[in-house]
């Protein structure tokens, strides 16, 4: 069953299993940037207006000590918000107290069926989560059709659409249309969209990198809950200034690290080229690596024909959850320009195999897109992972 019509029959069997289920607490896990931040306050609306008390968690990769901890207990609705899709085989394994299971998200998953389970990913439609749809696209439909009067947030799916490359295609341009007609937003005329919303008049481009900045730069210091509320009720000044604080500490950071490299240059391997950051982002969540890794890969210090790929420390700490058993490396990885054509052939191995697969082989995981990918894995196995990567990546 693909197509639009079999994803909207999904997205209906899930809001009906939810009114039905009795439940009446929610706890949604998401990502920590635009995409993550839009998705979780429109999952929340969605589940608030279905009469659940939810709860957010906001985590940069989903670790399975958080899962197996929030699917234990009494009977929940675990909501997980662009992330979840490449490990939905442990959030069945870990749900031993027989929560209702959704997943609102974009990467690449797999067509596993369980009966707990509401995997709303567009991909197990025919659509492409690098193409067709964001994380907060998927969470706008999914309000849609709890409640139709949700549609006057279509502006938050057009912010958490942007981090998708080229044309506005598939359900994100649905999603785009929904904004114009209601007038939440405008072409800027400057190839940008306006967003004319309640207590929300910016672009979304700039919408988008607050959010980002708060999600991952702020993620220590209260800056996902900061984007969530300004998604639902306007950016404050407050909430702006502390963005723009925030801003000057991550290009402070990025300078540091971009001039190491360019006097250093990237250490290298047969077929990689990487970088660690060790603590250069001190203080930061470890999505700041993987951003870093976008922009690097334009760079002329990068080969364009080998991965990228670029590490850093992270802290045990959890906010709103608590401490993991021990530090990480968090790692991600990006296809130069060259090389992501070459994947596109299949001459070249996708990123989404090849990272995860090696973070496994060192007691980590990891999850993503062909073209771009992260996770983590035991601080100290640097070595054995990029030994690992640099062989499958032929």
């Amino acid at each position: 069953m693909e197509g639009l019509h079999g994803f909207l029959n999904r997205l209906q069997a899930t809001a009906s299993a939810i009114r039905e289920s009795g439940i009446r607490e929610a706890v949604v896990l998401h990502h920590d940037e635009a995409d993550g931040l839009t998705s979780a306050a429109l999952a929340k609306l969605a589940l608030s207006r279905l009469g659940l008390k939810t709860r957010l968690i906001c985590l940069d990769k989903l670790y399975p000590e958080v899962v197996e901890d929030i699917e234990t207990g009494r009977p929940r609705v675990v909501a997980y918000v662009d992330l979840g899709s490449g490990h939905i085989d442990w959030l069945i394994k870990a749900n031993s107290a027989r929560n209702l299971i959704l997943v609102l998200d974009h990467h690449d998953t797999s067509s596993i069926h369980d009966p707990s389970l509401y995997n709303l990913n567009p991909e197990l439609y025919g659509f492409s989560g690098e193409k067709d749809a964001s994380s907060a696209t998927v969470a706008y439909f999914f309000c849609k059709e709890v409640d139709p009067g949700l549609t006057s947030y279509a502006h938050l799916a057009t912010i958490g659409s942007l981090e998708l490359p080229g044309e506005t295609r598939g359900l994100n341009l649905i999603a785009v249309n929904d904004a114009k007609d209601q007038g939440l937003v405008r072409d800027s005329g400057k190839g940008d969209l306006k967003i004319e919303a309640k207590d929300m008049t910016l672009t979304r481009t700039r919408a988008s990198s607050l959010l980002n900045i708060l999600g991952s730069v702020g993620y220590y210091r209260n800056g996902p809950e900061m984007g969530i509320e300004a998604c639902t009720t306007g950016f404050s000044k407050q909430t702006m200034d502390v963005a723009k604080v925030l801003e000057e500490e991550r290009k402070q950071a990025n300078r540091k690290m971009l001039s190491t490299i360019t006097k250093d240059g990237l250490s290298k391997r047969k077929n990689l080229q990487w970088f660690h950051a060790h603590d250069n982002y001190k203080g930061m969540g470890a999505k700041v690596v993987g951003s870093f890794c976008s922009y690097l890969r334009y760079q002329r210090v990068v080969n364009p024909v080998k991965y990228l790929i670029g590490m850093m420390n992270v802290p045990p700490e959890i906010p709103g959850w608590g401490i993991l058993p021990s530090s990480m490396v968090k790692v991600s990885g990006r296809a130069p320009q060259i090389l992501t054509n070459l994947i596109e052939k299949g001459t070249k191995p996708p990123l989404s195999k090849i990272l995860p697969e090696s973070c496994l082989k060192v007691g980590g995981f990891g999850d993503g897109h062909s073209v771009a990918a992260s996770g983590v894995f035991p601080m100290g196995k640097e070595e054995m992972f990029l030994e690992e990567i640099d062989r499958l990546a032929v």
